[in-house]
């Protein structure tokens, strides 16, 4: 449990770094799929939810986390390089945790999510199936946590951008409704 400074007032909220076990259509356990999620203390009732996931593809959501959105985020020497370490976390007066809560999804071969069992990488390393382990993670947290009456948002930087416009449509194919998609750095059209 913490504080942090955003928009100009004090939030209190919980940080959770968890895993969510993906399950193939027969219900075999075929990946774990790091998040770490950031929830207002309070009511949850009318509370958004926003699922962020970096580009690459193969980069974990650390990016968009504590360089971008976090309640806490890395200082920089921006526009220089940055320094090597240690760096200084400070709170993130822009974090959007003032207005929805916060889910950083790792993709399956990035951070710490993994295939499980006998399942290959390879097999989530591709177009459909990310959109695919996305959904079924998506799916996953707001089951366990109770979201699916929230309004639900997903953000998406770089390569996230792709998979946000084939991940809008497949949550909708499974019944997700969301009230927003957020693209930054768009990667739409390689041509």
């Amino acid at each position: 449990h913490h504080t942090a400074n955003v928009g100009g007032r004090s939030i209190g909220y919980t940080a959770t770094a968890g895993t969510l076990t993906l399950r193939s259509d027969d219900g075999k356990p075929i990946a774990s799929m790091f998040y770490v999620a950031y929830t207002a203390d309070g009511p949850r009732e009318g509370r958004p939810v926003t699922f962020l996931y970096n580009g690459g593809p193969g980069s974990a959501s650390l990016f968009v986390h504590m360089g971008l959105f976090g309640p806490t985020h890395v200082m920089t020497d921006s526009p220089n390089a940055t320094h090597g370490p240690p760096f200084t976390l400070t709170d993130n007066q822009y974090s959007l945790l003032d207005k929805s809560d916060l889910v950083f999804l790792d993709a399956i071969g990035a951070g710490y999510s993994r295939p499980l069992g006998d399942t290959k990488g390879t097999e989530f390393w591709g177009v459909d199936q990310d959109i695919d382990a996305f959904t079924r993670g998506i799916q996953r947290y707001i089951t366990i946590n109770h979201r699916w009456n929230s309004p639900k948002f997903i953000f998406g930087e770089s390569y996230g951008t792709t998979r946000s416009a084939g991940l809008s449509l497949s949550l909708q194919q499974h019944g997700i409704q969301l009230n927003g998609v957020l693209l930054l750095s768009s990667v739409l059209n390689y041509g």
